[in-house]
């Protein structure tokens, strides 16, 4: 939720979403170009006739600003101020980035947002007429990161990188993608078991047939990270349990059968 300042504008209101967990290789297209703030802002105030209706510009609804995922799930937060300017039907004429975030998609989220509102247009002198407002889009993240921030993705490629339609083959190694935000440093432990269900329902005693560590540290850009994983030996043919552990917590478990 935002509050706003506008001039001759009652306080504006916008709701901040958080959208769903984003595709591993969904690409965010560039944000427009920052716009100038309109002209005319701080002009002298206009001579009221005390006659006349005057009624301050109101948005219908509130805003609302989808929270950008990457951004949200790599803990980015920041201030984005628009100054969108009102014609005389409440219709969105312009939009400008007055200040940025300093991040591109949080701007562009706003921006798009923005345009989107519809207006109850001001009365001055007992007449529509075009106006001014300041938003301040302030992106604010919960304490907690959702679920699907902390979700990983395991997704079994071939010798080339594309994707392995059909089950892995026998005699080679077991290659995969793994997928995941990285916010802070964390440590990574990718364990392949061979599993045995018929000697016991614990996946915890199946033997482990390929284990290693990784120390990840957050990607320059707010971004989903993509792992390279491939066993040093080729596999035979068999059923495996592939773990991925993050700081020690089990975030991926998936059955995998070799043939």
């Amino acid at each position: 939720m935002i509050r706003t300042l506008a001039r001759r504008a009652a306080p504006l209101f916008a709701l901040i979403l958080l959208s769903s967990y984003a595709a591993v290789h969904a690409q965010t297209p560039p944000p427009p170009p920052p716009s100038p703030p309109p002209g005319g802002w701080d002009t002298p105030p206009r001579v009221v006739d005390p006659r006349l209706r005057q009624r301050d510009a109101k948005m219908k609804t509130p805003m609302r600003v989808r929270y950008p995922d990457a951004e949200a799930c790599m803990r980015i937060s920041g201030t984005t101020t628009l100054v969108v300017t009102i014609g005389a039907e409440g219709d969105v004429l312009d939009v400008g980035i007055e200040h940025s975030s300093r991040n591109r998609n949080l701007d562009r989220a706003a921006f798009a947002a923005a345009r989107e509102t519809r207006w109850t247009p001001e009365i001055f002198n007992g007449q529509a007429t075009p106006s001014r407002a300041r938003i301040p889009v302030d992106f604010v993240l919960p304490e907690v990161s959702s679920e699907s921030c902390r979700r990983v993705s395991v997704a079994l490629v071939d010798a080339q990188g594309a994707a392995q339609l059909t089950p892995p083959p026998a005699g080679q190694p077991l290659r995969a993608k793994i997928g995941l935000y990285v916010p802070a440093k964390l440590e990574l432990r990718l364990a392949l078991r061979r599993a045995d269900p018929k000697a016991s329902d614990n996946p915890d005693l199946y033997p482990v047939v390929h284990e290693e560590s990784r120390s990840l540290a957050p990607p320059a850009r707010a971004e989903l990270s993509n792992l390279d994983y491939a066993t040093p030996q080729p596999l035979s043919a068999g059923p495996y349990l592939f773990e991925v552990r993050v700081d020690g917590e089990l975030r991926s478990s998936t059955a995998i059968e070799v043939r």
